[in-house]
């Protein structure tokens, strides 16, 4: 893992200067502005959005012939039925048409079951649709652009047809009136489906009116990852205002805070608006922008927010076996992840696809099972246009649809290893596999002795930030740290005067020590708490640079491994060897449990000394060459086809843990820690006094820094007796601090932890 900085000085001319000072911002966010594209002549609108930079609704194609028609149907009082996709941008197109016409004519919403009906329109869900009653105009919003035949269809039955759509158009289009930007990309056309169904609005009345529904288009923008700019980025600046200053009753009470972001939006508001279509109908949905009733919001909201717990657990479901099923694949012939589950859940693979494209950085298909059909849904990375990557793949799908980052699809399981072979073979011919290793792009440096909090101000003008409109990230370099555990959770804090350095869980196991001077890929936020107001970096990725976890550090990281039990097959290995197995970007692992071992193998290979070096933990499951020091308990070596030892490892059951190849240097030996009987009563014995005097103890650390001041011993030996008490339950401490202590008669040797130490005495 590399760092990439794409602004490394700030250099203006006279002219940019000037303009700096005009706009009152500092010269090193208008860089950081003008680097994204943003012209000079740009900037003022960008940061003060207004309502005049909106294009005209007439820039889209069949614009016009839509309202005419629309019009018609208003004038002559028409059944109209607006029919839309299940997910956020979906509902919010759907709401947003039915609230604009419900006084003005007859008109109904049908939104398909995703299991039952599948991506896009199918004539089982018409036939369901028409059943209430046959509309003589069907629109469609944030679908159709596929639907020919189905176009056909409904037209067969004397229903005029209206399709609106933001998703790419294939070769043949509907024949009918087709209101899609993406067909002659005139103007501004990255709009979500419910952008273009606010433009209708537009088109049939005023902007005055489409500003009703700004909040509604800015929750699917937002939601949908359309880049957030241009009439996107007016769309959800305002939008999010009217929720924040007039938010709708729904709305409101499915939040239950005050001012909204982006960020709430994207991670709180649409996943559990998603949820309801993604476990079956969605069309309930609807009412959280139509109704206004209390009880039945509040039933509603609540319904949602039971819809998204049971969908996050079956999307952990989906993730928990794809890692699964990737364990032992060569990493270094994988450009695709495609994957089915017997009893996977359509509703969630998507999101699944995108967890797995974030841990293992290339595109990802995965397929819910019914029958001889599958039902797919892709997520991809930057580099790679899936869309235009299935559309050459088109013969194997019975359904797709979709644009750059995601797609739907649908096959026949016979189809399935030719399909994923075929895609494997295609995106590696474009993309070799150190691609799948891509640097870590950040905007620019970030000094912290810097004037933190008047740049983080600065940045705040920049929301709503989002998909093309990205948080910025900054990079510090060679940074000495010492984090401490915040408060009882499992998150990291760096305090400092000028800027705090918070790492949340995943970094906890990792920045539990003083590793050394590190690179650090950061966000910068205002924080403000008891009117104080600090600069606050949130960290998101960090490399080392300089090792310096100190030995007796390293010794307390490495006592999980006592845990573990069982035999272990190792091979030897020299330098050559190592060469040859790094030779490829992906699948070699080395370990290390000290930093002289990490000084032996870089001295004995060369190659080597290039690898990353990581503390603990890798930043992802994408498993790049690496050296890994001291991985900690959570560490899954399962990505790994070569794991290399090049050190002293605690026990000879965290080697058996590692896999099945695993090679090791030269003079390697198992060195479990040797500590007698006597010393573990004695802990005990301080512990369970402790425990008496000490309401909440915090955490480990602070319990032994108490112990020690009353029985002098290492930490490493505090922590082992911490591991054998706790294995045979007569000990513990909690979450929350509190330290338990049980006078229950227990077998020391009961305890793997023990068992192992004993083997030093041996």
């Amino acid at each position: 893992m590399e760092y990439a900085v794409k602004i490394k000085d700030v250099r203006l001319d006279d002219a940019n200067k000037a303009l700096a000072k005009r706009l009152g911002i500092s010269e090193r966010f208008l860089s950081l502005l003008l680097s994204r594209g943003i012209g000079a002549d740009e900037v003022e609108q960008y940061l003060h959005p207004s309502f005049e930079q909106l294009g005209s609704p007439f820039d889209i194609d069949g614009m016009r012939e839509a309202s005419d028609r629309l019009r018609r149907a208003i004038d002559g009082k028409e059944r109209v039925l607006i029919y839309g996709d299940y997910d956020c941008d979906g509902i919010c197109a759907v709401s947003i048409l039915t609230l604009f016409l419900r006084d003005k004519t007859d008109v109904t919403y049908f939104i398909p079951d995703r299991n039952k009906d599948g991506y896009g329109i199918s004539r089982s869900a018409l036939e369901r649709a028409f059943a209430a009653g046959k509309p003589s105009l069907v629109i469609t919003v944030d679908c159709g652009i596929t639907a020919v035949s189905e176009t056909e269809y409904i037209k067969s039955l004397g229903i005029d047809v209206i399709v609106t759509d933001h998703h790419e158009p294939q070769e043949q289009i509907p024949d009918c009136i087709v209101v899609d930007p993406k067909l002659d990309r005139r103007g501004f056309y990255e709009l979500c489906g419910a952008g273009v169904a606010l433009k209708l609005v537009e088109a049939m009345s005023s902007r005055q009116e489409a500003q009703k529904y700004f909040d509604i288009a800015a929750i699917a923008t937002i939601a949908d990852v359309v880049p957030l700019v241009s009439d996107n980025r007016v769309i959800a600046y305002f939008g999010l205002k009217q929720i924040t200053n007039s938010p709708r009753k729904g709305i409101k009470m499915l939040l239950g805070q005050e001012s909204v972001s982006s960020q709430d939006v994207m991670f709180r508001l649409a996943p559990r608006m998603n949820a309801a279509g993604r476990l079956g109908s969605a069309m309930k949905v609807i009412g959280l922008f139509t109704e206004s009733d209390y009880f039945m919001l509040k039933t509603l909201s609540e319904e949602l927010a039971r819809d998204n717990s049971r969908r996050q657990d079956m999307c952990e479901v989906v993730v928990e076996e794809a890692k699964s099923m990737l364990k032992g694949a060569d990493f270094n012939d994988l450009g695709i992840i495609a994957l089915y589950g017997e009893n996977w859940e359509a509703g969630v693979i998507g999101i699944a696809a995108a967890r797995l494209v974030e841990e293992f950085k290339r595109p990802a298909v995965l397929f819910a099972k019914n029958g001889d059909e599958l039902k797919g849904s892709a997520r991809s990375v930057p580099g790679v246009n899936i869309f235009e990557l299935f559309s050459n793949l088109n013969d194997y799908f019975t359904t797709f649809g979709g644009h750059a980052q995601a797609a739907g699809v649908g096959m026949k399981l016979e189809n399935f290893e030719a399909f994923r072979q075929a895609a494997n073979r295609l995106i590696l011919s474009e993309h070799p596999a150190k691609d799948f290793i891509p640097p870590i792009a950040c905007e620019m440096e970030l000094d912290k002795n810097s004037d933190c909090i008047a740049f983080a101000k600065e940045l705040e003008l920049m929301e709503p930030t989002g998909y093309g409109n990205a948080r910025p990230t900054f990079l510090m370099r060679d940074v000495s740290c010492n984090f401490e555990r915040i408060g009882f959770t499992q998150h990291v804090k760096c305090a400092d005067k000028r800027l705090d350095i918070l790492g949340f869980s995943r970094f906890y196991e990792a920045l539990g020590y003083n590793s050394g001077k590190m690179d650090m890929e950061v966000t910068l936020s205002l924080n403000v708490f008891q009117n104080n107001v600090t600069a606050q970096a949130g960290l998101r990725s960090f490399r080392l640079k300089e090792v310096a976890l100190s030995d007796d550090d390293a010794a307390c990281m490495n006592v999980h491994g006592l845990a573990l039990e069982g035999k272990a097959d190792i091979e030897g290995i020299d330098a050559d060897k190592i060469v040859e197995l790094l030779s490829k970007p992906f699948g070699t692992l080395i370990v290390c449990f000290c930093k002289a071992d990490i000084d032996r193998v870089t001295g004995l290979c060369k190659e080597a000394a290039s690898l990353p070096v990581y503390v603990g933990g890798m930043p992802a499951l994408n498993p790049e060459n690496a050296i890994v020091l001291c991985p900690g308990s959570l560490f899954d070596y399962g990505y790994y086809q070569n794991i290399i030892i090049a050190g002293d490892p605690i026990s000879e059951g965290l080697i058996a843990h590692m896999g099945k190849r695993v090679y090791a240097l030269e003079g390697l030996s198992v060195a479990p820690p040797a500590i007698s009987d006597a010393t573990l009563r004695a802990i005990f014995r301080e512990l369970a006094a402790l425990s008496k005097s000490v309401d909440r103890a915090g955490s480990m650390r602070k319990i032994y820094m108490a112990l020690r001041s009353r029985y002098k011993v290492s930490e490493q030996t505090f922590l082992i007796a911490m591991r054998i008490f706790d294995e045979l339950g007569i000990a513990a401490v909690s979450d929350r601090g509190r330290i338990s202590v049980s006078r229950s008669p227990v077998r020391l040797a009961d305890s793997a932890t023990y068992r192992n130490i004993r083997h030093a005495d041996a």
